[in-house]
């Protein structure tokens, strides 16, 4: 796969590497964070709903308090029809379990996103993982008893700190075999590393976190990829690959 890094070269490598890169584990990762954002969509809109109908029952309730302490005392004075006062009580405790239903509802959707988003943060590179560490151990200590609303938060965050991670290329600085190299990412597709001293390497995601192999015929063309974005040589094509390997092999 040929590449053109910046000033228009940068773009160009981005579009370039991120089309070819659909394969494998991408294409898996995608696919998991579509079911998430579908699944927090819905989780959203419950929990709206779940909002406006709680505002609305406080103070319906507070209606149906006074309500019922009036007829109370008209009871006491009058001796009045006690079949009322219990329909007016009845009435008030149903729709007061209605908005636990809701509730629980939201609950138990937040639980079963969980462990899908859980693995999916185990896929994140060093950069995505660090940002969103924070967000991942509230999500991975949150019991399905407690309030959903963290959890909520939580997932919330990690899949929009995906999605832009994965649009974008991004440069850090990391240890690969004891050594200190710089990192390229191609969103959430692959990821290139190499220093000045002719180390450089391939990574891809996998189910068990980054994979890296050592690709040392690959550092001149990767740090020539790194001096071009730092304006340091002008534009030119740079080669490197991009295919993913399946199980088995594949390509």
């Amino acid at each position: 796969m040929r590449l053109i890094t910046p000033c228009t070269g940068a773009l160009l490598l981005a579009i370039s590497v991120v089309h070819a890169a659909e394969e494998a584990a991408v294409v898996e990762l995608r696919e998991t964070i579509s079911k998430v954002v579908d699944t927090e969509a819905r989780i959203s809109e419950e929990k709206s709903d779940w909002e406006a109908r709680k505002a609305s029952m406080t103070e319906l309730l507070a209606l149906h308090r006074r309500e019922l302490e009036l007829l109370a005392e008209e009871l006491d004075k009058s001796g009045g029809s006690a079949d009322e006062y219990q329909a007016r009580r009845d009435a008030g405790l149903n729709e007061i379990e209605r908005l636990k239903a809701a509730r629980e509802k939201v609950r138990e959707a937040v639980a079963g996103v969980r462990p899908r988003m859980l693995r999916l943060a185990q896929r994140f590179p060093k950069p995505l993982a660090e940002e969103v560490e924070g967000d991942r151990l509230r999500l991975e200590t949150w019991r399905s008893e407690e309030e959903p609303r963290p959890a909520l938060q939580a997932i919330l965050a990690m899949v929009g700190a995906a999605e832009q991670f994965n649009r974008r290329i991004t440069r850090s600085i990391e240890v690969r075999e004891n050594r200190e190299v710089e990192v390229l990412y191609l969103g959430l597709a692959r990821g290139y590393y190499a220093d000045r001293r002719g180390n450089a390497g391939v990574g891809v995601p996998s189910t068990d976190g980054w994979q890296w192999t050592e690709r040392a015929e690959l550092a001149t063309e990767i740090v020539s990829a790194f001096d071009q974005l730092d304006r340091k040589r002008p534009p030119e094509l740079v080669e490197l690959p991009v295919a993913i390997e399946r199980e088995g092999g594949g390509r």
